[in-house]
């Protein structure tokens, strides 16, 4: 008897110290219910139920903290029936754009399979040439025939050659420069001063024609600027490379500015011919001229001429 008497006791302390606290979670914009809202103190937790209802046996006055990855996070105490409203937490980040289809659209929007490299991408990389994303890009794939990636499949559908007696070219991966179509060529993939490119895994013959038949690549260099731009490096590397860059860019007129970039490298590259005595025989040298005009004769017309050289 007297155990029994010990252990209603005990529960009855045990209540009193850790109460059941109910409660719900709401979205403050809405007031629409958070589903798996993190709740935790410093010995308990638990999360919220597709109600956005939540129990939790601490008691009332305990500091516990609400966290989502989508809302910010919320510190306050509790009591039993309470009500909490969460607000969203918006990641600031630039807005990306595809530039190469039917019209200009948000990537979040594009119905197209596309893969993007940013200027960021770039500059975080390091590389001067965009054979350095190729191996990063699902579903892509090259071939040679140049020092440099010239041939280009996309889900198996592109050519691998152009030799004789193959037919005429059918290269199905268009290959596109400020939007210029030299497929084919595939040389001209220096990085410096380019703003995006663009991989569409998927016909885009309605805009680039037979060419397009499996997909795109696109890339985009920066446009001429109003104000004064110069920017110049130098790189230095394995293999006895070297390179330099540099750009400018200004306006000339009120309605007209230029951008001029170019891009020089060269390297003996990485075998050693032994049976010659020589270590450039796989060597490259690239250089690249880029001259862009922008005339804008009214607010609603603009001309934008590019040359390659």
């Amino acid at each position: 008897m007297q155990f029994k008497i010990f252990i209603f006791l005990l529960l009855l302390q045990s209540s009193e110290i850790f109460s059941q606290i109910h409660g719900k979670v709401l979205d403050i914009s809405n007031n629409k219910p958070i589903a798996n809202v993190n709740i935790v103190t410093n010995d308990f937790g638990t999360t919220t139920d597709n109600l956005g209802k939540f129990n939790l046996d601490v008691e009332e006055g305990t500091e516990i903290y609400f966290s989502h990855i989508a809302y910010k996070t919320l510190i306050t105490k509790v009591y039993d029936g309470m009500s909490i409203k969460l607000t969203r937490n918006i990641l600031q980040s630039d807005e990306i754009t595809v530039k190469a289809g039917l019209s200009r659209e948000t990537l979040q929007n594009s119905a197209s399979s596309i893969s993007i490299i940013t200027n960021k991408n770039i500059r975080d990389s390091g590389e001067d040439n965009w054979l350095g994303f190729l191996d990063k890009i699902p579903n892509l794939n090259w071939a040679g025939g140049t020092s440099r990636p010239r041939y280009f499949q996309i889900r198996g559908i592109g050519e691998n050659s152009h030799y004789f007696g193959e037919g005429p070219p059918n290269f199905s991966i268009g290959y596109v420069v400020d939007d210029m179509d030299i497929s084919g060529m595939g040389m001209v993939g220096q990085l410096f001063d380019v703003q995006q490119i663009e991989v569409f895994k998927g016909p885009q013959s309605s805009v680039y024609g037979a060419n397009a038949i499996a997909g795109l690549i696109s890339i985009y260099s920066n446009n001429p600027t109003d104000n004064l731009k110069i920017q110049s490096a130098l790189h230095f590397g394995s293999d006895n490379y070297f390179g330099m860059s540099a750009l400018l860019s200004n306006k000339i007129t009120e309605n007209t500015a230029f951008r001029l970039s170019g891009i020089f490298n060269m390297s003996d590259g990485f075998s050693n011919n032994i049976s010659k005595n020589r270590s450039d025989t796989n060597s490259k040298q690239e250089s690249l001229l880029r001259i862009k005009l922008r005339f804008t004769p009214s607010k609603k017309i603009t001309l934008l001429n590019t040359m390659l050289y």
